[in-house]
């Protein structure tokens, strides 16, 4: 990618693994000031290369034990509606990552849910209100141990 140097790689990956790092502390591993640090996040956060900030959470504090991948296989994947129909459940908090992939399942959400029947209260949801008319099979995958999120090693 243009712009883009081996110190810059350096710095991505030190805050992937730690997002609160000071830029002092990362001058020191890449040899710079803090302050050319701060001149090369602002750079690779004006290029889309550091897209945000944020923390893994313990889902169980809210209540939340079931960690769910929802996956649905659309009647028409190309549907002009789909993103838009797919607003509100991008807002929901519990709702972490929704991706259209390819293969049988093109759309995948992952969320929490306090349990198995507010699992199954979004399911009824995505299909009578939210995806209405869009859906065709739905398979669903409880996770039963999470070994590393958003690239932090937990276990």
């Amino acid at each position: 990618m243009p712009g883009i140097d081996e110190i810059d790689e350096i710095i991505v990956r030190e805050l992937r693994k730690n997002s609160r790092i000071t830029l002092t502390e990362l001058g020191k591993k890449v040899g710079l000031t803090a302050s050319a640090v701060k001149n090369r996040i602002e750079k690779l956060e004006k290029l889309g290369v550091i897209k945000g900030y944020s923390a893994v959470i313990d889902h169980s504090f809210f209540g939340e034990f079931i960690t769910a991948i929802i996956e649905l296989e659309l009647i028409d994947p190309e549907s002009q509606d789909l993103h838009k129909m797919l607003v509100p459940i991008l807002k929901m908090r519990n709702i972490s990552d929704v991706y259209k992939k390819t293969g049988e399942f093109p759309l995948v959400i992952k969320g929490t849910f306090k349990d198995v029947e507010a699992l199954n209260s979004f399911l009824r949801s995505l299909r009578g209100h939210y995806l209405k008319n869009l859906i065709r099979r739905v398979r669903i995958s409880i996770v039963l141990e999470n070994f590393k999120e958003a690239g932090i090693t937990l276990k």
